[in-house]
């Protein structure tokens, strides 16, 4: 797919944006002392941040392709992390074009933005299960709680895509790129 610099500029912003607010969530969540609320945490969060370049570009593959982004500045940390990423990204992609087909109404956006929490809770669970061995998956009370989790996610979700629209791109789209603003 092709995509213009500008469209590239937007994707590599978020990639880099989710890292960064993402590892402020991350170092602010760990002082509260409630298991796996990381995942609650994060789902408003990383449909928030991939409802804007998935509304500004309105294309199918916009979503992997700042999975491929984030996967990239997430591999120092870990490599298993990255490929979760990366399988998040292609994940919630296939899923919103089986689903919606395209990217041309919002309300086809903030449904599928919120599949990548769900799918981020799904990868991180198969490969703390499958990749690192890590016995995460066996303790939380199997597949109902993952199933309940998921739609709880998935619901978080949505609420960080609606919120998005509502705070970020209702004021992106009243900027005109063509006139210079004074700073």
């Amino acid at each position: 797919m092709k995509y213009t610099a500008k469209d590239i500029t937007l994707i590599a912003l978020t990639g880099a944006l989710t890292v960064v607010i993402g590892y402020v969530f991350y170092i602010v969540g760990s002082l509260l002392p409630v298991p796996g609320h990381k995942f609650v945490i994060f789902a408003p969060f990383l449909s928030f941040m991939m409802f804007i370049p998935v509304m500004k570009i309105q294309r199918i593959g916009v979503m992997t392709a700042v999975s491929i982004v984030f996967a990239t500045l997430m591999a120092p940390v870990t490599f298993f992390m990255a490929l979760a990423i990366f399988l998040t990204g292609l994940s919630a992609e296939l899923t919103a074009f089986l689903l919606f087909r395209n990217y041309k109404a919002t309300w086809k956006i903030i449904g599928s933005v919120a599949f990548y929490p769900t799918y981020a809770v799904l990868w991180a669970f198969a490969t703390a299960r499958y990749f690192t061995g890590n016995a995460l998956y066996s303790l939380t009370g199997g597949w109902t709680f993952v199933v309940v989790l998921c739609l709880f996610i998935y619901g978080l979700g949505l609420v960080g895509g609606y919120l998005s629209n509502r705070v970020i791109f209702k004021r992106l789209k009243n900027l005109d790129e063509s006139k210079p603003r004074n700073i």
